[in-house]
């Protein structure tokens, strides 16, 4: 395993917890509240062993940065928490050299750290780099670091430089994974107030190299200059589930989304909030992204579902040509189409990958769209609803081709999309009727999102099409039938719908 050999422990053979103070002093033992450590200096200096405690005083403040060693076990973790109050220990890291990071997990396995506020702000007149917490797995000659938890920590004002400045690298921000690293949890913290990325995993491409079991969940990420969650390099198991992403994509000089994967396999994006994205340049913006790099780096088999998407300037999807047998379905994506840039609901780039699947989602367009599909719409699109109280100017800048297939969706109004440039993509199964929604307004929140539901009386009850392997389940988490299903997100029910929704919004 990498990571840090074993070194000089106090308490050298057996557990200890050790008490961190502003008013403690590094020449006490630290394994009392009544004789605690004072420095991060001093913490960093140990080795700390398996299923030792690290507690920082509850309201205390450090200035610096945390570098803690040592690898725990499977059964016997090394925890970072707090003590002697709800507060939680603050540490500033100050951001006064290049690529800082005010709690760096380096190269070890089998940590928690929980209940820890993070800053990194880089002070005035400096253009640095900067992370609040960073995880380094192992490198391509190491084995994989493990079993790492970051839970409820507040990590804010970590001002990396950005895009048009120098020492400027999309690795930097919130909390960032970089390299090996498998069974590593983020759940329950919040992000803010970060550039240049919020929540991200980096490492290497090469299928056996890549990072594995990697979940990001119940997390809070607002008001980041870059991405808001990258879910990059990973070989399976990852997921990025229960997360509200809000106020990201601050900028159009470089390309950014809400949530987005790449050198992914078989990641699950699933029910996420994502709105007030701000960019809206030609390919940033989005709330989504399945994206993909050249050679072993393509993102194959990733499943977007159940997310609701609102408000965001530069659309809802976008499909990179590298990515393939991509799953979009049962998400609610209203007034996904900005004013400024770029006015698209998806950019789908040429490829040769056939394999893209958007089905049973609802698209409420408010705002005049440009290109309904920017560039292509190489994609089957099956069982949706496409509903605009605006105008659309274009479907796609050229007519689809055999790669572009519409089947069973439902268009409305008539006059607005009957007049688009579809050629022989729509046919006899698709229909212009008024899906009849049962409370269609704005609003924050995954329980907004059930005003989108059918009435008894839509033309899209029973008006799908058939889809194997169709998740089991609609955005309620209702059971599908075994015939044909409605159109939309959500199969119409006449009791009842409440309960499992309430169920998925209590796993936040």
């Amino acid at each position: 395993m990498a990571g840090q050999q074993p070194g000089p422990s106090p308490f050298e053979g057996r557990p200890a917890v050790y008490y961190i103070a502003p008013d403690g002093s590094d020449a006490n033992p630290g394994t009392s509240t009544s004789a605690p450590w004072k420095t991060l200096s001093k913490v960093n200096s140990v080795t700390f062993l398996p299923g030792d405690r690290i507690l920082f005083k509850s309201g205390g403040v450090w200035n610096g940065t945390l570098q803690p060693r040592g690898s725990g076990t499977m059964k016997a973790k090394i925890v970072i928490d707090k003590y002697d109050g709800d507060t939680k220990p603050v540490i500033h890291g100050g951001g006064k050299t290049n690529g800082s990071s005010t709690l760096l997990l380096d190269k070890v396995s089998y940590w928690e750290v929980n209940n820890l506020e993070i800053t990194n702000t880089v002070p005035d007149g400096l253009i640095y780099a900067a992370t609040g917490i960073r995880v380094n797995g192992g490198s391509r000659s190491d084995s994989f670091c493990t079993n790492i938890r970051i839970k409820n920590c507040y990590v804010h004002d970590v001002n990396a430089a950005t895009a048009l400045q120098a020492n400027y690298v999309k690795g930097t921000g919130g909390i960032i994974l970089n390299g090996k690293l498998s069974d590593v949890w983020i759940q329950d913290c919040h992000i803010a107030n970060c550039s240049v990325e919020g929540l991200r995993t980096t490492g290497f491409s090469d299928m056996e190299q890549r990072s594995k079991n990697i979940v990001f969940d119940n997390n809070l990420i607002e008001n980041i200059y870059g991405d808001g969650i990258v879910m990059a390099q990973v070989s399976g198991g990852a997921r990025v589930t229960n997360n509200t992403v809000y106020n990201a994509c601050m900028t159009n000089d470089i390309n950014f989304a809400g949530i987005w994967t790449v050198a992914s396999t078989n990641t699950i994006v699933s029910r996420n909030e994502v709105y007030g994205m701000k960019g809206g340049g030609r390919n940033d913006g989005m709330a989504f992204d399945a994206d993909g790099w050249d050679g072993p780096s393509a993102t194959e088999g990733d499943v977007f579902e159940y997310n609701y998407s609102h408000d965001n300037n530069g659309g809802f999807f976008l499909f990179m040509s590298q990515a393939n047998h991509i799953t979009v379905r049962y998400n609610v994506s209203v007034n996904d189409v900005g004013k400024t840039g770029a006015k698209k609901l998806f950019l789908i780039q040429d490829s040769p990958n056939k394999d893209r699947f958007v089905y049973n989602n609802i698209f409420v367009l408010k705002n005049p769209v440009d290109k309904l599909f920017w560039e292509g719409s190489g994609a089957v699109f099956s069982n949706n609803i496409f509903y605009t109280t605006s105008t659309i100017a274009m479907l796609a800048d050229k007519l689809p081709d055999a790669r572009a297939h519409f089947n069973n969706n439902c268009f409305y109004p008539e006059t607005v999309f009957a007049a688009l440039n579809w050629g022989e993509a729509v046919r006899n199964s698709n229909f212009f009727e008024d899906p009849l929604l049962v409370n269609p307004l704005p609003g924050s929140g995954l329980e907004t999102a059930r005003g989108y539901t059918i009435s008894a009386a839509s033309p899209c009850r029973n008006a799908g099409m058939i889809i194997k392997n169709n998740g089991g389940a609609d955005f309620l988490g209702t059971a599908l039938p075994a015939g044909k299903p409605d159109v939309g997100a959500f199969q119409y029910i006449i009791s009842g719908a409440g309960s499992s929704l309430k169920k998925a919004v209590n796993r936040r």
